[in-house]
């Protein structure tokens, strides 16, 4: 079950990840 954890984790950091990545994109273009 403990690996159950890291997996979740590890999927939850890639989704904040590309949101973070998301928000940037658009300031970025915003600024142009």
């Amino acid at each position: 079950m403990f690996y159950l954890a890291w997996i979740s984790a590890a999927f939850l950091a890639v989704g904040v990840g590309c949101f973070v990545a998301s928000r940037i994109d658009k300031k970025e273009d915003s600024n142009k």
